[in-house]
């Protein structure tokens, strides 16, 4: 009898630890899927940061190139009008598309305070296409000040993807975002110490 219940004390013990040691194995298995999860999660909002970046520097050199083919127009006294190619235009549409894709993209993968950060990266690649069709159709006499609303809005694309991406690199790293001010212009605005260049 005494072995009977050893027997079952020992089948008991044997079914407990499988037990403990398979819930454990479970939590592990749990806390190792949650880490890769998190981890592939990253590495979505990582590409998604990085493409909206490079699309907001495609539409900027884009637009560039529509204005140098503009600005033969009132170059001199004797500037001559020429058609831009429209293929320049398409590349411009094409790539306004393509900031707006990335910028959903972004707010799908998020978070929340990223992605308002986001969108402001599409206004100002619209208002500098905005700002393009008024230099198209302008005369000689307010030339000069369409193309200052081209630099200030094309301006407006960099700052707005520079803090963009500098928010994007703090989420990343684990900071809170937003981050005050404009993080990428801390060196570019103060004035130059003696000695530099």
């Amino acid at each position: 009898m005494a072995a009977l219940a050893a027997a079952i004390v020992g089948a008991l013990g044997a079914l407990g630890g499988a037990k403990i040691g398979g819930r454990s194995a479970v939590d592990a298995a749990a806390v190792a899927g949650a880490h890769e999860h998190e981890l592939s999660r990253m590495e979505v909002r990582r590409s998604a940061y990085a493409d909206l970046g490079t699309a907001a520097f495609r539409f900027s050199r884009t637009a560039r190139a529509i204005q140098a083919a503009i600005d033969p127009r009132f170059a001199g006294s004797s500037a001559t009008w020429e058609p831009v190619d429209p293929a320049l235009y398409e590349a411009l549409d094409s790539t306004l598309d393509d900031v707006a894709h990335k910028a959903m993209l972004v707010q799908l993968h998020g978070p929340r305070e990223i992605v308002g950060i986001a969108w402001d990266i599409t206004l100002h690649c619209q208002r500098t296409e905005r700002s393009l069709s008024d230099y198209v159709v302008t005369s000689r006499s307010g030339a000069e000040a369409a193309r200052q609303r081209i630099d200030e809005a094309l301006e407006g694309v960099s700052k707005a993807r520079g803090v963009f991406l500098a928010n994007g690199r703090a989420h990343l790293d684990g900071l809170l975002v937003p981050l005050e001010g404009e993080p990428y212009l801390r060196t570019l605005d103060r004035e130059l110490e003696d000695g530099e260049e």
